[in-house]
């Protein structure tokens, strides 16, 4: 059986998509023209977090990464859902890990949704050409490791989909995988915790200018969670951030675009 996780204040599992975006969509250029970090959509954007509409949301207001929670059903299959119990965002009750993917598949949110699969939202993202974030809630066993590895497979994504979790013990269990992974943390991070990772995700609060510095100098690339704020932005892109995981994706756009000197159309 899978091992869950205490939450951490409301990320999930990483998964980084490398897709270039839609012809003729527009985005942020990311170099010194453009000190303002990439844009992560936190589980979606303006309907139930983690679930389609949300990520279609997300993706159609100009974001090209959505981050998404993945917990295991009984048979496992790997599924959305941030918290181990389905109560908050759905109309049913009970762990995921105690239902079968069936089970799970039959639950609505209170907007009418069925909560996806991870084969599913990862097939949405690949199709809109985007990039999404997926975090592990739980330390995966073999049976979910080779499920997730399916998942894959059959997507081709491990060179668009990266994998990140509060969990050292999960990302070591997905390291056979082949995809990207990146450490998350809700304090300082220590450089030294991250070795073998290719990047970490801090708790916004908890950087500060030293620590950022300190973790491009290893060549790992730091992304925050999950700022709000105008201030925080501006604060966290002077520190040199990577990428920002929000839940205001048109106005961290309306806010990066007010950062660069010129949108790229491509």
């Amino acid at each position: 059986m899978a091992v869950s996780l205490p939450n951490a204040l409301g990320t999930t599992l990483l998964v980084i998509t490398m897709l270039d975006p839609s012809p003729g969509r527009t985005h942020l250029a990311t170099s010194s023209s453009c000190p303002a970090p990439r844009l992560v959509s936190h589980r979606g954007y303006d309907a139930t977090e983690n679930t389609l509409a949300a990520f279609e949301n997300a993706l159609d207001a100009g974001s090209d990464r959505v981050e998404f929670d993945v917990h295991f059903t009984s048979d496992h299959q790997p599924v959305l859902m941030h918290d181990p119990t389905v109560d908050r965002t759905t109309t049913g009750t009970g762990r995921v890990a105690d239902m079968t993917l069936a089970e799970f598949r039959a639950l609505r949110t209170a907007d009418g949704q069925r909560p996806p699969t991870l084969m599913g939202a990862l097939r949405l993202v690949r199709d809109w050409g985007g990039r999404a974030m997926v975090e592990l809630k739980e330390v995966p066993d073999a049976e979910d490791v080779r499920a997730l590895r399916e998942v894959y497979d059959v997507l081709d994504a491990r060179r668009w989909a990266s994998i990140t979790s509060f969990s050292a013990a999960a990302l070591r269990a997905v390291g056979s995988i082949g995809a990207t992974r990146g450490l998350l943390s809700s304090s300082a991070l220590r450089v030294s915790a991250a070795a073998g990772f290719s990047f970490v995700g801090v708790r916004y609060d908890r950087l500060t200018r030293a620590l950022v510095r300190e973790f491009r100098a290893a060549g790992l690339p730091v992304y925050a969670w999950t700022p709000n704020d105008r201030g925080d932005w501006r604060r966290l892109a002077d520190y040199g951030v990577s990428g920002v995981v929000t839940d205001r994706t048109p106005a961290y756009l309306a806010w990066a675009r007010s950062a660069c000197s010129v949108p790229v159309t491509e």
